[in-house]
């Protein structure tokens, strides 16, 4: 009982998920509906979540290579991905699609149940994994997506909208205030992450919009998944055995390496008018699988 209830966030992804994809076969909604609730995620859910999640997060000098290492993971993702891409003879939004899958993470599906089971010293070497790939994301996975987009050979442009993206201002906000050691009210940053969390559940509301049964039997749909979680995984071993890392820093990283398929890649995809049916897709069955592997997963981090 106290599994379930400790991750209720997992239940109520699948439950918003399935209710999209009802909404959808109902034609009550449908994919104008999804991308609206997409550009609402990325102006104004994402940045709570991330001052939420990242402000006040103490930066300690042993944690320096987590950090490295998931923005190591995300950029080998990249490559494998547009090599993979050309053998499926996508089109340049749907290597694009294919290419934010395999750099996105989904890291915040480890925390509920690293939450119940991990002490304190290993929850924070998670926080730091995951400061590291949302530092990439706003950064580099953005000017990627933009790359990829309507936008490619427009870079006054290009940059414009990567640095007018609202998360990667709140990004540089928070690690500012981290840096200065601002004062902030913890009960504050716990309820601007509870209230990022509870907005970010419109993502896979969302995607149950977007998703198709022909994007689910799409073999790149399956590419995707794997680069994501079973590339990423040999690549984080790699980085593992490179950066001598050992105990619950191996675990982390390991499981990190392996995440599901994060709902950036669907945001940005939608934003940067990119295959969003392949990203949509990909990163529902990544979710589902996510959320049968981790519980196991977690079992043996080093307590």
């Amino acid at each position: 009982m106290d599994l379930i209830v400790a991750n209720w966030r997992l239940a109520a992804v699948a439950a918003l998920f399935f209710l999209g994809v009802a909404l959808r076969r109902a034609a009550w909604a449908g994919a104008d509906q999804g991308r609206a609730m997409l550009k609402f995620v990325f102006n104004v859910a994402l940045p709570i979540l991330i001052f939420g999640a990242l402000t006040g997060v103490p930066l300690e000098r042993e944690h320096a290579l987590l950090p490295v290492t998931a923005m190591c993971i995300s950029l080998a993702g990249w490559g494998a991905a547009a090599l993979v891409a050309r053998r499926f003879a996508l089109t340049r939004t749907g290597e694009g699609a294919m290419v934010l899958c395999a750099m996105s993470l989904n890291n915040s599906m480890i925390y509920p149940f690293a939450a119940l089971s991990l002490g304190a010293a290993a929850f924070s070497q998670l926080v730091m994994f995951d400061m590291g790939h949302a530092v990439l994301v706003w950064t580099v996975t953005t000017v990627v997506a933009c790359r990829y987009g309507s936008h490619a050979d427009d870079i006054p442009v290009l940059l414009k909208r990567t640095l007018g993206a609202p998360p990667l201002w709140v990004l540089v906000a928070a690690l500012l205030l981290n840096f200065a050691g601002a004062p902030i009210s913890k009960s504050f940053l716990h309820g601007t992450l509870l209230t990022g969390q509870l907005l970010m559940l419109m993502v896979p509301l969302s995607m149950g919009l977007l998703v198709s049964t022909r994007g689910l039997r799409r073999p790149e749909v399956f590419a995707a998944v794997a680069l994501r979680s079973l590339f990423g995984l040999a690549v984080g071993a790699v980085l593992v055995w490179a950066f001598g890392f050992s105990g619950s820093a191996a675990a982390i990283a390991l499981i990190g390496a392996a995440a599901p398929i994060g709902f950036t890649a669907v945001v940005l995809s939608s934003r940067e008018s990119l295959d969003l049916d392949l990203a949509a897709s990909a990163a529902a069955i990544s979710v589902f699988l996510g959320s049968l592997w981790i519980p196991l997963a977690m079992l043996f981090v080093p307590r």
